[in-house]
């Protein structure tokens, strides 16, 4: 809600206090975020552009402005402006200096330097040899060299792609580039060879539709129409005398889906479904109607739909469903069924919100199956993603206490509990609080263990489970420390009181007859309790 967002930050600005505020530090680069989104970049910049001018702290959120600010420029057209700014946040040398090295590069190819943007590339991959956007570069850099008329070294960028990149969104892409390379040299049958590739290994994709394409025009100069027909019947997906139906009852399903009108798109993509199973937008349909599905919360109706898309080889659809059916198995507490989507979108997601989604995710399923080694792995993903946010950092080391005091490692709980308890709120601060209560009994200090527990009670008195705990922990710590009495006073007040909480009320009683008996044993004033 970006416009509310707005008219937000702009009342907050103009507010005589927010001057003194910490947050009147951010009040620009926010402004700049919600233009942003709103794609008016011509704003965005204004607001950029002032707050990288009124801080002189390197900070992360220095960088994210400058690479912002970059794309603003770039989305705009604006290309040198962009290369100054993506120069400033590579000079700074903090997160996604990657992605600002390469989009700077891609830069000069705007205005019309591509000698200096095949420099850029190069340099860029000697550099980053693990970026998510190296096969990017690799493309981009086949790409320059043949608009440059150099296809030798066009076709060892795309080599180089397919080899190193095997899992990439370009590698169709790539081999199509390659095929076509060959045909405009004349060079049929190695093109043909690329286009059979393409067709085979990329089904439904607009790489294949072309690669047939193309094949058919080699086919034609080449006098060989049957040998054509022939190779085309083994492609399931191409209906050859029913294109045209295809192209025509997809177009009218697609607009219903672009305008929206849910109902109705559901009606005309099912329909192209039926008819054209295997057919050229099969894909698409297949990812639009999942989408519909999703929108609507009708969850269990959208999975094989997504699923579809994902049982093809990857394509430009690919990430999204993985995202959305791991979400949908998250919602219906399916985590045998969520963790090998998740962890497929961990291994091939471009955009690294999507991999935080998928490795944050992974942590808590795991814990739900009782898969502990695998929870801390995960939650020290997470706390190693310089993106993540605060809060799930705050989850990462919960999930670390909780994992870890599952393998009776109380070592480690005791320091991430400590951890969670600078940053939790709520129910996850009564949490903490109650384990630092914990610790402290476990090592002696019971003075310190009730100062804990009345902390919990008197700031955290609505979460009463941990409420009750922290009772028998006091009850316990009172027995320690010579006090019988007391702690009998409180474990017969818990077990009056908290009946809700079985577990605990059951541990009191016996708690309470052991104080008992061993009291009996002494002579103290208490006797052991009587059937």
């Amino acid at each position: 809600e970006y416009d509310a967002a707005l008219i937000g930050y702009k009342e907050f600005k103009r507010m005589p206090a927010a001057k003194t505020a910490p947050e009147y530090k951010s009040i620009e680069y926010n402004l700049g975020y919600a233009y942003f989104k709103k794609r008016n970049y011509p704003a965005a910049i204004t607001h950029f552009k002032a707050y990288t001018k009124t801080t002189n702290q390197s900070t992360t959120q220095l960088n994210d402005a400058w690479l912002r600010l970059g794309d603003s420029y770039f989305a705009n057209s604006n290309y040198w402006p962009a290369m100054e700014a993506y120069n400033k946040a590579i000079a700074m040398k903090d997160i996604d200096s990657d992605y600002a090295y390469f989009q700077k590069a891609i830069s000069y190819g705007f205005v019309e330097r591509n000698q200096r943007k095949i420099e850029d590339l190069e340099a860029f991959l000697k550099k980053y040899k693990k970026s998510i956007y190296r096969d990017d570069a690799l493309y981009e850099l086949g790409n320059t060299y043949v608009a440059e008329g150099n296809t030798t070294k066009g076709l060892k960028a795309y080599q180089q792609l397919i080899k190193e990149q095997p899992k990439s969104n370009f590698i169709a892409k790539a081999m199509l580039k390659e095929g076509l390379i060959y045909y405009n040299s004349d060079q049929n049958e190695q093109a043909l060879t690329q286009f059979k590739k393409v067709a085979k290994n990329y089904p439904n994709t607009n790489e294949a539709t072309q690669a047939v394409t193309t094949a058919r025009n080699i086919y034609i100069d080449l006098g060989k129409t049957n040998e054509y027909a022939a190779w085309v019947k083994t492609l399931d997906y191409v209906e050859v005398s029913d294109a045209d139906i295809d192209n025509t009852a997809f177009e009218a399903a697609e607009k219903q889906f672009v305008n929206n009108q849910t109902e109705k798109a559901k009606t005309s993509l099912t329909a192209y479904l039926n008819q054209f199973p295997n057919g050229i937008h099969a894909l698409e349909a297949n990812f639009y109607l999942a989408q519909l599905y999703y929108r609507a919360s009708a969850y269990q109706e959208a999975i094989p739909y997504y699923q579809e898309v994902l049982n093809k080889n990857r394509n430009q659809f690919t990430e999204q469903a993985l995202a959305r059916i791991g979400e949908i198995y998250l919602t219906q507490k399916n985590y045998k069924k969520a963790i090998p989507v998740l962890k497929e979108l961990e291994e091939v997601a471009d955009f690294q919100q999507n991999i935080s989604f998928a490795q944050s995710n992974l942590m808590k399923a795991y814990y739900e199956q009782e898969q502990y080694q695998q929870t801390l792995t995960y939650a020290e993903k997470v706390l190693a993603d310089a993106k993540a946010a605060e809060n799930a950092k705050t989850d990462a080391q919960l999930f670390i206490a909780r994992a870890a005091m599952k393998t009776n490692n109380e070592a480690k709980a005791e320091k991430a509990y400590a951890e969670v308890q600078k940053k939790a709120t709520g129910i996850l601060a009564a949490e903490a609080h109650y384990y630092q209560a914990y610790f402290q009994h476990k090592s002696g200090n019971y003075e310190a263990s009730n100062q804990a527990v009345q902390v919990l009670a008197r700031d955290y008195s609505s979460y009463q489970e941990y409420g009750s705990k922290g009772l028998l922990l006091m009850a316990k710590n009172f027995n320690k420390l010579g006090d019988a009495y007391q702690a009998t006073y409180i474990l017969e007040s818990l077990i009056n009181n908290f009946k809700q909480y079985p577990e605990v009320v059951k541990e009191a009683e016996q708690e309470l007859i052991r104080i008992k008996t061993e009291a009996a044993k002494t002579n103290a004033s208490v006797k052991p309790q009587e059937d």
